[in-house]
C-alpha cells in the first residue's frame, strides 16, 4: 500500500533567541541574550507500517504490549530478494538523535580616552539523547532452510522462490526481537573574557585579552554508559587464565610474565560519573597593527584556542544497556521443532518467543551486570579518562601595501601548532622483538605467530564461575573468544591477552602548518577587477603510528592541505551600451548592453598517494616521475617487489612509508566562468539572467592511481575524480 516501502530522513530543527541591548551612556554598551538551539536527526517510519500492530498480521498480542509505542508491521525478510522490490517489509524503529544547546551570554564594552574595553561571558548547556530503537516489534528471516530438497545441502538450492515460500507457510529460519535502552548525555560549559583595544598613537593600535573557558566532562543521566579501560583491574577469570598458562607456558612468555588484569569501568562505579574529566582553559590573545607609512601597514597576532569537548559529539557506549531476544526454531533441520510444530499446522510464529521455564519470554538487558567482564574476549575503543582538549597555537605577521588609487599588494607568513589531538593509541600491541624486519620475507616469524595453540581462556577452565557469577558465565558462553579450544600464539604474546583490539583515545597527535600568503587585488574601476592570491603551505602532523609498537606516532606531509594553491578571479563589464564607449544608444545598445563577464581559475597540487606496508629496493627520490608522467604511469614502478610470493608477510614491521614526497595525485587545474545580463524595464524592476559554466574547459581530473604493487593495474590512474565533470547553471532573477 502507498507509504509501505519508502525511507525519509527526518532533520528538523528549533531556534529562539532573545536579545536585550542597554546603552546607559554614551562611551557604555551591555547587550544580554538567552536562546536554544535544537535539531532531531533520524528517519521516519512510512505511515503504512504504524498503522497496523504485529496482532494485526496474526502475531500474539503480547508484542503488540512489548512494543508499547513503537508497536508497528515486524521486520520480515526473504532471501535473495531486494528489499527495494518487495522482498521485504516491516521495519526497525529508529534511534531518533536529539541534540541541545542553550546558552546565555552577556557582553558589556565601553570606550575610554584611547582604550575600547570589552567583557563578557558565555554560558551553555549542551545535551544529547538517542537510543532505544531497534526490532522493538520483532525480526523475522526466511530462507531456503525447510524448502530446499535436501537438508544436508548436498544438492544446491537457491533462495529465490524457496525463502517466499517459507514466509508464505510461516516458516521462520530466525527470530529476534530488540530491547534497546536510551541515553541521555549532557555537559555544561562556562567562559569569560576581558579585551582591551589600546590606540597608542596614531599608527599604532594594540589589542590583548584573556579567555577562560571550564567545560565539564559529559556525564549520562543515569550512569548508562562504559566509561573507561582500567588496566589495573584484577578479573573473575584471572587466577584461573594464568593457572592454565602456567601448565604450558610459551618459551618467549614464561608464565610469571603471563598476567590478565583490565577491564572495563561503569559510570558511577569506581572513578566519578563523567566520561572524562573536567578542565579550565587559559586563552590568551594579542594583536597589533603598525602604519609604517601612508600606504603600508603591517599587522600581526598571536592566540591561543581550544578544542571543545561537549555531550554532543559522540554517543555513549552502551554496553550492557540492549539485548536482542532470539529464538531456536530448530537444531535438526526440522525434524524436531522448538517452536511451535508445523507438522501439526502450528507456525513457530503463532508463539515466535514462548514462555520459558523461568516464567519470561524475553531477555532482559544486563546493563552493568558484567562489570569488568563486560567486553573480555572482545575489541575495545575508549577514551582516557584524562582527556585533555585539544589546543592550538596561531600566529601571523603581515604587510600590506597600496599602490595608486586601486590596487593593494599584501605578503604574509602565517603558521600554527596543534597539540593534544585526538589519536588512537593501541593499549596492547605485540612487541617490536617478534616483528620481522629488512626487506625479505620472513615466512618463519609468520608461521611461528600465526599458529594455533591450546587457550587458556576456554570456558572449561572457568567452571567454578557458573555458580558464583551464572550472569558472568552465560555472557563468556556466547563469546567464540571463551569457547574456541585454540588461541593466537601471537594473541598469548601481547598485553591484556585477554582482550582483542584495545585502543585508547588520547591526547597524542601533533599538527604543524607554515604558509606564505601573497595576494594581489585590483580593486573594481573602469569596469573591472583582478584578484590573485598564491599560498605555499608546509603541514605536518603526527597522526599515526608507523608500528603498532611504537611508543609515539610518527611525523608525515599531511593530506589535509595542498603545498601549492593558485587563485584568480575577475569581473569585466563589457564595454557596450550606455555609458560605455561602444554601442552607447540605440538597438546596439539593446543587444549588446549591460553585459558581465566573470572569470575564476584554481590551481592546487594533488593529495599525496597513500601506500601499504611493501618491499622497494631503491631509492624513494626515484619513485616521483616529473616530465613523463601519464595516466598509464603515474609514478616509477621500478624497484617495487610485484611478486605476491616474496611480499611481506604478516607480523612484518613497515619497511615502506605511508607516503612519499611529491608522489601526488592528479592536480587540480580549473577555469570557470558566467555572464550576466541585467535588463532594466522601468527603475524599480529589473531582470537578471546569469549563466555560469563550471570547468569551463572540461578537463578531465584523474583520481588517485592503484598503490598496491601486487595489482596488475599498479600506478595507473583508472578512474576520474568526481569534480572532473562540466556542470551549466542558468539563474533568472527578479528584482523590484
Amino acid at each position: 500500500m502507498p507509504g509501505l516501502m519508502n525511507s525519509r530522513a527526518i532533520r528538523d530543527n528549533l531556534n529562539w533567541i532573545g536579545d536585550w541591548v542597554w546603552t546607559p551612556n554614551p562611551a557604555t554598551l551591555l547587550d544580554a541574550s538567552l536562546s536554544m538551539h535544537r535539531y532531531r536527526v533520524s528517519n521516519s517510519i512510512p505511515t503504512g507500517v504504524r498503522r497496523y500492530k504485529p496482532s494485526d498480521l496474526g502475531l500474539p498480542a503480547y508484542l503488540d504490549q512489548k512494543a508499547g509505542d513503537w508497536a508497528m508491521i515486524p521486520y520480515m525478510s526473504a532471501s535473495g530478494y531486494s528489499c527495494a522490490i518487495g522482498g521485504c517489509f516491516g521495519w526497525a524503529a529508529p534511534s531518533i538523535d536529539h541534540y541541545r544547546q542553550s546558552s546565555l551570554k552577556a557582553d558589556a564594552s565601553h570606550v575610554r580616552s584611547r582604550h575600547t574595553m570589552r567583557a563578557g561571558t558565555d554560558v551553555r548547556l549542551h545535551s544529547r539523547a538517542g537510543g532505544g530503537g531497534g526490532y522493538t516489534a520483532g525480526s523475522f528471516a526466511f530462507d531456503n532452510s525447510f524448502t530446499r530438497r535436501n537438508s544436508d545441502t548436498l544438492t544446491p538450492a537457491g533462495s529465490i522462490a524457496h525463502s517466499w515460500a517459507a514466509l508464505m507457510m510461516g516458516l521462520p529460519s530466525g527470530m529476534s526481537i530488540s530491547t534497546n535502552d536510551t541515553y541521555y548525555m549532557s555537559s555544561p560549559f562556562a567562559a569569560w573574557y576581558v579585551q582591551d583595544t589600546w590606540r597608542a598613537t596614531p599608527r599604532l593600535t594594540l589589542t590583548y585579552g584573556l579567555r577562560l573557558e571550564y567545560e565539564i566532562g559529559p556525564r549520562e543521566r543515569f550512569d548508562r554508559m562504559l566509561a573507561r579501560y582500567d588496566a589495573s583491574l584484577k578479573l573473575p577469570i584471572s587466577d584461573a587464565a594464568q593457572a592454565a598458562y602456567a601448565s604450558r607456558p610459551l618459551a618467549e612468555r614464561p608464565a610469571s610474565d603471563f598476567t590478565v588484569r583490565g577491564g572495563t569501568v561503569y559510570a558511577g562505579k569506581t572513578g566519578g560519573r563523567n566520561w572524562w574529566e573536567s578542565e579550565l582553559m587559559w586563552l590568551p590573545r594579542f594583536g597589533a597593527a603598525w602604519q609604517v607609512a601612508p600606504k603600508t601597514v603591517v599587522r600581526g597576532g598571536w592566540g591561543l584556542f581550544f578544542d571543545t569537548l561537549n555531550a554532543m559529539l559522540n554517543a555513549p557506549n552502551q554496553t550492557g544497556f540492549s539485548r536482542s531476544t532470539s529464538t531456536v526454531v530448530t537444531t535438526d533441520f526440522g525434524y524436531n521443532w522448538l517452536a511451535g510444530n508445523p507438522r501439526a499446522g502450528v507456525s513457530p510464529l503463532n508463539d515466535p518467543f514462548p514462555v520459558r521455564s523461568d516464567g519470561t519470554r524475553f531477555d532482559v538487558p544486563l546493563r552493568d551486570a558484567l562489570g569488568s567482564m563486560a567486553l573480555a574476549g572482545g575489541s575495545f575503543s575508549c577514551y582516557d579518562a584524562r582527556l585533555r582538549h585539544a589546543r592550538q597555537q596561531r600566529w601571523r605577521v603581515g604587510v600590506q601595501r597600496q599602490l595608486g588609487g586601486s590596487i593593494v599588494i599584501e605578503a604574509a607568513y602565517a603558521g600554527s601548532h596543534s597539540d593534544r589531538n585526538y589519536l588512537g593509541r593501541p593499549l596492547n600491541p605485540l612487541a617490536e622483538k617478534y616483528w620481522a624486519d629488512g626487506l625479505v620475507r620472513n615466512n618463519a616469524v609468520a608461521s611461528n605467530l600465526s599458529q594455533n595453540l591450546p587457550n587458556p581462556f576456554l570456558l572449561s577452565n572457568f567452571a567454578a564461575l557458573q555458580s558464583s557469577l551464572p550472569v558472568v558465565y552465560q555472557d563468556m558462553s556466547t563469546k567464540s573468544f571463551f569457547r574456541s579450544s585454540t588461541i593466537g600464539k601471537a594473541q598469548l604474546l601481547r598485553p591484556y591477552p585477554h582482550m582483542g583490539t584495545l585502543t585508547l583515545n588520547g591526547n597524542d597527535g601533533e599538527v604543524r602548518t607554515d604558509e606564505l600568503q601573497l595576494s594581489f587585488e585590483r580593486r573594481f574601476a573602469q569596469g573591472f577587477n583582478l584578484y590573485v592570491a598564491y599560498t605555499r603551505m608546509r603541514n605536518r602532523e603526527a597522526d599515526y603510528f608507523h608500528n603498532e609498537f611504537d611508543p609515539w606516532p610518527t611525523w608525515r606531509d599531511s593530506n589535509d592541505s595542498r603545498p601549492h594553491r593558485l587563485i584568480g578571479t575577475s569581473v569585466v563589464e563589457l564595454p557596450f551600451g550606455k555609458g560605455k564607449p561602444l554601442a552607447r544608444g540605440g538597438v546596439p545598445a539593446l543587444l549588446l548592453g549591460g553585459f558581465q563577464l566573470g572569470v575564476t581559475y584554481e590551481f592546487q597540487s594533488g593529495a599525496l598517494l597513500d601506500f601499504g606496508n611493501l618491499f622497494y629496493y631503491g631509492d624513494l627520490k626515484d619513485i616521483p616521475l616529473k616530465g613523463s608522467k601519464t595516466f598509464a604511469r603515474w609514478f616509477n614502478t621500478a624497484n617495487f617487489e610485484r611478486n605476491a610470493s616474496k611480499a611481506p608477510a604478516s607480523y612484518h614491521r613497515r619497511v615502506f612509508p605511508t607516503r612519499v614526497a611529491d608522489v601526488r595525485a592528479d592536480w587540480t587545474n580549473h577555469w570557470s566562468g558566467s555572464l550576466q545580463r541585467e535588463f532594466r524595464f522601468l527603475e524599480r524592476l529589473g531582470l537578471q539572467f546569469r549563466m555560469d559554466v563550471l570547468n569551463l574547459l572540461n578537463r578531465t581530473q584523474m583520481a588517485a592511481p592503484v598503490t598496491n604493487p601486487l595489482a596488475t593495474n599498479f600506478a595507473e590512474c583508472t578512474q576520474q575524480a568526481w569534480t572532473t565533470k562540466r556542470f551549466l547553471q542558468f539563474q533568472l532573477r527578479l528584482a523590484f
